[in-house]
């Protein structure tokens, strides 16, 4: 079987195998998580990635703290009993809404792409 970690070559699902990983992690400590911890521990993981790029820290570093964001998110997930393929499913959702979105619907507001406010009749 060919070493796909070292193969960027070998075509592989880096959110599934995310999923499952982060799912045989809680397994193999016999746990199920409960989304109250989950939320405290996605908290500290989005603030460790806030503080390396405040800070200006090495790209590796950051994208290993964006990474475990990413991981906790999977987790806060699970403990909320949210179907993986469900939370696929609505990814391409999101996907498909921002597509939709041009400069004529929405517009950069306070750090945001934001919905264009309707344009009064007059």
């Amino acid at each position: 079987m060919p070493d796909t970690m070292s193969d960027p070559q070998i075509y592989r699902d880096p959110l599934r195998d995310l999923i499952r990983s982060t799912l045989e992690f809680y397994e193999r400590f016999g746990i199920k998580p409960i989304p109250e911890d989950m939320e405290k521990v996605f908290l500290e993981e989005v603030h460790e990635f806030i503080e390396a790029v405040q800070l200006g820290q090495d790209k590796h570093h950051m994208a290993e703290e964006a990474a475990d964001v990413i991981v906790t998110i999977i987790g806060l997930c699970y403990a909320a009993d949210i179907d993986p393929d469900h939370m696929i499913r609505q990814l391409y959702t999101v996907m498909d809404k921002n597509a939709a979105k041009t400069h004529d619907t929405h517009a950069f507001i306070d750090g945001k792409i934001r919905r264009r406010a309707p344009k009064a009749d007059g």
